[in-house]
């Protein structure tokens, strides 16, 4: 997939038909806890705002990940690091620190990794962005975004959540479809009149408890849809086929684990000219135009009426699948996306007092502080280690016997409908 980066990415760009236009130039550094790896990894990340900058953003990235062996600390562990100490997260916040230096403002992108305790000693306007409310709220969220100066909040239905943590400015951010999520040689009357072989189609995974048992429901009614993903007996789809098959696709279907809308599919499906029957419709419409760009859902009985519906009426599906492709390259592009919440910023920014103490003074502190809990820690760790990793393992057989149950289980139901 990289190699088709440089080729496609200025004739994307031009497609969006949209232009940067920030009434205060700002130095954005984006923190983020994406892997070393090609897909949705920090390559993915790195690509993603080199488009922005061609676009007109002065934005660069910094990876937030701990090590190799711990990407992402969750509240519980990341507070301990910080109560203790420690010499790995003190390593990576001296670095932070050292390029802040030249930035106005930091971006904590994926929400983690970022101890409320360090942002006093930031030169910069503080954002944290997170896209993973309200399944990990307690783990994630919640203990830290009000320490910061502004929260952007992927799902629709949790700004008020937000809110009521105390956090000073809240505002949307809304994943959007970047540039490898479709092809621009799509136009308005491909989707009115051209043709597309795959009734239904589902890329998500098929692994948490929580949505599991909606989407086999769904998957059992219409057997022949294209279902992939973690969980799947189909297994991943490789990404060179995913906008292929959207672009054969008459109708797909979005199913979240809980609130929403959130997720990118959320925006790939219309980019694509698919017409999208996605759930949380009540937080739908602040999106997409219910019934004439998108059709939202309640349930998911009603989600498979609809299916049946559009399918049998496919002159009803394919306009609103094409105003619902225009909405998305309209409002939803990558520019268009990241435009909105850098306006958002520079409404807001202040011009704020530098901190009484650098960066690396302020660490160098609070290891002198933290050395007796950090040696408590220390002289307890050969007990509570394996501890851990035997829960791990006992949670991972668990988690291996659930999906080979469930497994056979759909495969049973979708022979049946066969």
């Amino acid at each position: 997939m990289q190699s088709r980066v440089p080729a496609v990415v200025s004739a994307k760009l031009a497609a969006s038909k949209c232009k940067a236009k920030i009434s205060n130039a700002m130095r954005i550094l984006l923190g983020h806890t994406l892997p070393p790896r090609p897909d949705y990894g920090e390559a993915w990340v790195n690509a993603w705002l080199a488009r922005l900058r061609m676009a007109g953003f002065d934005v660069h990235p910094f990876s937030l990940v701990l090590n190799e062996k711990r990407g992402i600390a969750y509240w519980s562990e990341l507070d301990s690091l910080w109560r203790t100490g420690d010499r790995n997260l003190c390593e990576l916040y001296n670095r932070l620190g050292e390029r802040l230096r030249d930035f106005d403002v930091f971006i904590c992108y994926n929400g983690a990794n970022v101890h409320p305790g360090i942002l006093e000693s930031f030169p910069t306007f503080n954002v944290y962005a997170c896209f993973d409310d309200p399944e990990n709220t307690e783990h994630l969220s919640r203990p830290v975004a009000a320490a910061f100066d502004m929260a952007l909040v992927g799902n629709l239905a949790e700004l008020d959540r937000y809110r009521n943590w105390g956090v000073k400015f809240v505002h949307h951010w809304p994943h959007g479809f970047r540039f490898d999520d479709f092809d621009p040689a799509l136009t308005r009357a491909d989707i009115l009149s051209g043709s597309r072989d795959v009734d239904v189609t589902l890329l998500c995974e098929r692994v948490a408890p929580w949505r599991r048992e909606r989407v086999d429901r769904f998957a059992a009614r219409f057997p022949q849809g294209a279902y992939y993903g973690p969980g799947w007996p189909s297994g991943f789809l490789p990404e060179p086929a995913r906008v292929p098959l959207l672009q054969r696709t008459k109708i797909g279907i979005n199913i979240h684990n809980s609130t929403g809308p959130i997720n990118f599919r959320t925006f790939y499906l219309p980019a694509n000219g698919v017409m999208q029957i996605c759930d949380n419709k009540s937080y739908l419409g602040g999106l997409f135009e219910l019934g004439k760009e998108i059709a939202g859902y309640d349930t998911i009985e009603e989600a498979i009426e609809l299916t049946r519906y559009y399918l049998d009426h496919d002159n009803e599906r394919r306009e609103i699948a094409a105003r619902g492709f225009e909405r998305a390259h309209r409002d939803y592009n990558e520019v268009a996306a990241f435009r909105r919440i850098a306006d958002a910023i520079a409404s807001r920014r202040y011009s704020k007092t530098p901190p009484g103490t650098a960066v690396p003074e302020f660490l160098a502190r609070h290891r002198r502080n933290t050395l007796v809990p950090r040696l408590a820690t220390l002289a307890a760790a050969p007990l509570t280690i394996p501890l851990r990793q035997l829960k791990r393992i006992a949670a991972a057989g668990r988690r291996r016997l659930a999906r080979k149950y469930s497994n056979l289980t759909l495969r049973a139901a979708l022979s049946r409908k066969k």
